[in-house]
């Protein structure tokens, strides 16, 4: 998996009981051991399927990342971003995927087009 800075970027997770079981679903977005965006059940960029949940990155959002790979740009490189769900049924089911790793690259021009 990779965000492209100033794309768009998509992600399908399957989950262990269909999404709309769960009364509150949060996509969190990580890097640099800091939170950098997180999307819930309801938002904008956020799709339920009958077995899995779609999550997509604006423009705008992708650039809230630094790279993590060696820029065409000559930006120094960072650390990877990771990407974890959690879902919310009852305060005793409440489970939370493991960890992805996410390489970030930067884009040679980071205008957002519209």
């Amino acid at each position: 998996m990779a965000i492209h800075r100033a794309g768009t970027y998509s992600a399908t997770i399957k989950t262990p009981l269909a999404p709309s079981q769960y009364s509150k679903i949060r996509i969190t977005f990580s890097q640099n051991q800091q939170e950098i965006l997180s999307k819930n059940k309801g938002d904008s960029g956020v799709t339920l399927t009958s077995d899995s949940v779609e999550v997509t990155l604006t423009q705008a959002e992708t650039l809230l990342f630094r790279p993590s790979a060696p820029s065409p740009m000559g930006a120094p490189s960072g650390a990877p971003a990771f990407m974890q769900i959690r879902c919310y049924k009852t305060a005793l089911d409440a489970p939370a995927s493991a960890t992805w790793r996410v390489e970030v690259f930067d884009a040679l021009n980071q205008e957002v087009l519209s």
